[in-house]
């Protein structure tokens, strides 16, 4: 009987152990879209490569964070922040009916957006873009082309032009 009990407690005991080892390991893993994503906004952001970024920073509504949303992917994996920056996500509907109350002009932030997000055989390119809720406001926009290379990402190329 003790050596059953005995049995029984120690095949519980790998099992629960293997369980939480499997836990541990899938939630320490980032899908490689987290990681190019965040690699491009660390980009844009970096020395203000991304033309009409000082929109971006105006406090709104959402304090010290910027609003953001996508065109390509699901809003679901866009990043909640990127090494100090927050981001507001939001849909673009959602941000357009959020400024369109505001009176004064001069305090609409402009939003950020992924305009564009492929993945080829070569590596990743991603449209990191800085637009305004009004008809012909400014912003900037920014192409940057991402191969990873052994178990890193590495920015091969980036391109940018001012909208206005």
């Amino acid at each position: 009987m003790n050596i059953k009990i005995i049995s029984i407690f120690f095949l519980v005991l790998v099992i629960t152990s293997c369980k939480d080892s499997v836990t541990k390991t899938s939630n320490q893993i980032k899908s490689d879209t987290t990681l190019v994503l965040d690699l491009a906004l660390r980009t844009a952001f970096y020395h203000e490569n991304l033309p009409g970024i000082s929109p971006l920073k105006k406090h709104y509504h959402y304090g010290d964070s910027i609003l953001f949303s996508s065109d390509t992917l699901p809003l679901t994996v866009l990043p909640q922040s990127s090494d100090t920056i927050n981001f507001k996500i939001l849909s673009r509907k959602e941000i357009i009916s959020l400024t369109q109350t505001e009176n004064d002009l001069t305090k609409l932030p402009n939003y950020l957006n992924i305009g564009a997000f492929e993945k080829s055989d070569t590596g990743y390119y991603v449209r990191v873009e800085s637009l305004s809720t009004l008809d012909f406001g400014g912003g900037g926009k920014i192409g940057i082309y991402i191969k990873k290379e052994n178990d890193s990402l590495v920015v091969v190329k980036k391109m940018s032009s001012s909208i206005n």
